[in-house]
């Protein structure tokens, strides 16, 4: 770099215009909201590991689980409940019947009552267990004529042979003897009892012995009684034990001791129902005898002999009497008008014709002869006024003798109307008698029918009761079940539980729910900065470029350093003295090719966004970018190194300083020596800037580094002096891009100096690795300071390998394309 150039002597005197971007903490407003669902899914995906673990760790403890738990055996069978037809109309009975409620319930709980199972329990010994070569079997298995009362005390007995009784029981607790006796007899102890074989003797054995009621209550729960479903009147029986023996034996006698329950119940209840019918028989056949004599002493006092024919009989005297006094009535009241009219005071003799014409006169022989005497009267009258006057002596006689035939005519009518009223008097007082004798039927009908109720009531129940008493005797006497088994108990295959697929199905899904909350506890724990949306969301600042994981954080272009100006008069690196030209540095290509070109893509979108960003602000002279990071290995000098080549390779004239005083990154970065004389040394002046740059050849292209130099515990004072100020003025005389590694900024305050000498400044963020509240520090202190800070590159970005081929089509190494 030839040639001095007067510098301020204070940052503050620089003309340089400042990019107006700077760092804000407002959210981009051209950050779409996350959709939480595909969010969610990216966070499983992010920490599939933790998803995996919990999968593995749930499910293996499952199968472990699972291999340890004991086997158990299911013997199911089925038992019918038949529907009891006998059905009563005795209020009694009714009710008692009504009391029973549902059947299929009751029949239930008989399976499940205590009387059952404690016979099961009393019959399989469950009470009881032999422990022998680490297998617990039945007592009756391996001992002979077993027993084990219901008082058997409980404890463990452990039997070993003994030379000199043949065996010996000792009390596993108390270790106090307590029986002794050879093999092949009976022995008795503690409420056991039964014979034991030799040759269990010589192995010995151990006698478990718990409480009766407790093995009652395992019973209890090892049988499980239940309706098949609601309209099916059957009922499955399902027994668990700890062999296919056991589980077949415990349900098949369960089966048995029920049914003979249920047998004992019925034979009670038809003795029961047989007792109280008899008595309610004999009662009913006294109640029925007395109604019998009470309607039998009723009718012969009040001698009722068909009541229906002789009411009907007076019933028609009646209407027939009635009927003649009404025809009686009229007859008189119509010979009464007559009369009444004769006796007026003006006599008209055709009146008289009138009263002879009545119809009951007309029926009379001596009525008709005075009508014809009274006829002929007139008609000698008439002829005799015809030549005669009415005073004549015989016309006068004439008259006189028709008056005495009406008079006559008269004296019959009247004597007539007596003899009718008369008539009409005596069918009224008959009438009245009758009428009080029909007032007495009904009540002697009403009375007659309610005994006849009576009595039959009583003989139809008395009728019945006999009926149910024979039913019932027959009951008593015959025993038929009312339930019946459908099927047996059946012999187990194979274990019913454990389910190892059932298990291993719940574990993977109980695995699957841990490792998701594990997932998400870690991801929400986790402070570092993974996704685009996440470091704008964050920083308020757009991301310029993606850099993808790298298997070797080298550089992605071969490059070669060139003899410098002059020798280092200090530092010899050679035999002779001299730098000689290097061999080319190749690329690191551990990586794939696609995965190069889309690194090499990145760091020219980062470029392509530098300079865009120089241009927009009107920059005058060269643009000077520091680029840093809020921690080590976040990739900031590899992105530094990789950026100045790649725009070196542009035919930019760019600088490259390592900044970085500790670490000296880009230093190692070019595999500069680190005893050779660099930035440090060019701010203390122990050297001028000529002896320090380097010129990297980088696909015929050049690029200018200034090494960090000999490390100094001084780099925040150095790199505050007005010298280093002066020395990017004079760079941007002479070079077009100014790149300056810097060390990072979250302990360490050397950036923050930086940040107020360059333009612009960019901020490294390494995905999974950089920590929300370090580059929160960072872009504090890089904004106290006036730094213009311009954009985060994110680093080290999970890229699907599919998404390489879209991008590194077309070429073969650097630069070349694919024919």
């Amino acid at each position: 770099m030839p040639g001095d150039v007067s510098l301020p002597t204070t940052a503050a005197s620089r003309t340089t215009p400042r990019l107006a971007v700077g760092y804000s903490r407002v959210a981009s407003p051209r950050t779409p909201p996350p959709d939480e669902f595909r969010s969610l899914l990216h966070k499983l995906w992010r920490r599939r590991q933790f998803v995996v673990i919990g999968v593995v760790c749930v499910v293996g403890a499952v199968a472990v689980l699972t291999y340890l738990q004991p086997r158990t055996y299911r013997s199911s069978a089925l038992v019918l409940v038949e529907e009891q037809n006998r059905r009563t109309d005795i209020p009694v009975l009714a009710a008692l019947q009504s009391l029973t409620g549902d059947q299929i319930e009751t029949e239930i709980e008989l399976i499940k009552s205590r009387n059952v199972l404690e016979s099961v329990v009393d019959q399989l010994d469950l009470h009881v267990s032999v422990e022998a070569s680490d297998d617990r079997l039945r007592p009756g298995e391996v001992l002979r004529d077993f027993t084990a009362g219901r008082d058997a005390v409980p404890g463990s007995y452990v039997v070993r042979s003994d030379r000199a009784s043949g065996y010996v029981v000792t009390d596993l607790e108390t270790e106090a003897v307590v029986a002794v006796g050879n093999p092949e007899l009976e022995i008795t102890f503690a409420g056991l009892a039964g014979t034991i074989p030799p040759a269990l003797v010589a192995q010995g054995f151990t006698i478990h012995t718990s409480r009766f009621g407790v093995a009652v209550q395992n019973a209890q729960r090892q049988v499980d009684v239940s309706r098949v479903n609601g309209e099916a009147d059957v009922i499955r029986v399902v027994c668990e034990g700890p062999a296919p023996e056991l589980a077949h034996a415990l349900c098949d006698r369960t089966l048995r001791n029920y049914i003979q329950l249920r047998t004992n119940l019925q034979r009670a209840e038809a003795t029961a129902e047989a007792t109280f019918l008899r008595g309610q028989v004999t009662r009913l056949g006294e109640q029925l005898e007395a109604a019998e004599d009470s309607l039998e002493s009723f009718s012969r006092r009040n001698q009722v002999v068909a009541l229906a024919d002789r009411a009907t009989e007076e019933v028609t005297k009646y209407t027939q009497l009635k009927g003649e006094r009404d025809a009686l009535e009229a007859e008189r009241s119509a010979l009464a008008g007559l009369i009444q009219e004769i006796e007026s005071e003006s006599v008209d003799t055709r009146k008289y014709r009138d009263l002879a014409s009545f119809p009951t006169f007309l029926r009379n022989a001596s009525v008709r002869e005075l009508l014809s005497d009274v006829n002929r009267l007139e008609d000698q009258r008439a002829e005799l006024v015809l030549r005669r006057s009415e005073e004549n002596q015989d016309v006068v006689a004439v008259d006189g003798r028709i008056g005495d035939l009406e008079r006559q005519v008269r004296s019959i009518a009247v004597s007539y109307e007596h003899s009718l009223a008369a008539q009409i008097r005596s069918i009224d007082t008959t009438l009245v008698q009758m009428s009080r004798s029909l007032a007495t039927l009904p009540t002697t009908q009403v009375q007659v029918e309610r005994l006849e109720r009576q009595a039959e009531s009583l003989e139809d129940l008395y009728r019945l009761l006999e009926t149910r008493l024979r039913e019932a005797e027959v009951a008593e006497a015959v025993n038929l079940p009312s339930v019946r088994v459908v099927d047996a108990a059946s012999m187990p295959l194979a274990p019913a539980s454990p389910n190892p697929q059932l298990n291993l199905a719940l574990g993977l899904v109980l695995g699957l729910g841990v490792g998701v909350l594990l997932a998400l506890y870690r991801d929400s724990a986790d402070t570092s900065l993974r996704e685009r949306q996440e470091v704008e969301r964050e920083t308020g600042l757009p991301v310029l470029s993606m850099i993808p994981r790298q298997r070797d954080a080298g550089p992605l272009i071969p490059f070669k350093r060139l003899r410098p100006h002059q020798n280092n008069s200090r530092k010899v690196l050679t035999a002779s003295g001299a730098y000689e030209p290097e061999k080319p540095v190749r690329a690191r290509r551990e990586q794939s090719e696609a995965m190069t070109e889309f690194t090499i893509e990145a760091i020219r979108s980062l470029a392509a966004d530098l300079s865009f960003a120089g241009t927009a602000h009107g920059l005058d002279s060269a643009q000077a970018v520091a680029i840093t990071s809020a921690g080590r290995d976040e990739g900031k000098t590899f992105t530094a190194c990789n950026l100045a080549m790649i725009r070196a390779t542009h035919g930019t004239k760019t600088l490259l300083i390592d900044a970085d005083l500790r670490a000296a990154g880009a230093t190692r970065f070019f595999n500069v020596p680190p005893d050779r004389d660099g930035l440090s040394d060019l701010l203390q002046g122990k050297c001028e800037l000529s002896e320090v740059s380097l010129e990297i050849a980088v696909d015929q292209s050049k690029l200018w580094m200034i090494p960090a130099g000999t490390p100094t515990a001084n780099a925040t004072p150095l790199l505050e002096s007005p010298e280093f100020g002066k020395l990017i003025n004079r760079a941007r005389t002479k070079f077009d891009l100014i790149i300056v590694d810097t060390a990072p900024l979250s302990l360490i305050s050397d950036a923050a100096t930086i940040a107020t000498v360059v333009n612009s400044v960019v901020v490294v963020v390494r995905g999974g690795r950089t920590d929300r509240d370090a580059l929160e520090i960072t872009l504090d202190r890089l904004a106290r300071c006036g730094g213009n800070v311009i954009g985060v590159v994110l680093n080290d970005v999970r890229v699907p390998g599919g998404y390489y081929s879209r991008y590194a089509y077309g070429y073969g190494t650097y630069g070349t394309k694919k024919a």
